[in-house]
């Protein structure tokens, strides 16, 4: 029996840093959770911590 709603592995999310790189990668993030919306037909885009398993960082990243 397979559970549609069942997947394998974890969802991680890690940030960088700050500064310049840290901006690029909250747009590369929005990008990627209006993606997720997208594709699971969600009414609206899930915050972060809604879809990862386990989110970290590093410097101001974290």
């Amino acid at each position: 029996m397979t559970d549609s709603n069942q997947r394998n592995g974890l969802r991680l999310l890690s940030f960088d840093g700050g500064g310049i790189r840290g901006m690029s990668e909250l747009l590369i993030l929005k990008e990627i959770m209006e993606r997720v919306r997208s594709q699971e037909n969600l009414p609206s885009i899930p915050l972060p911590w809604e879809y990862f398993d386990m989110i970290g960082g590093t410097g101001t990243g974290g």
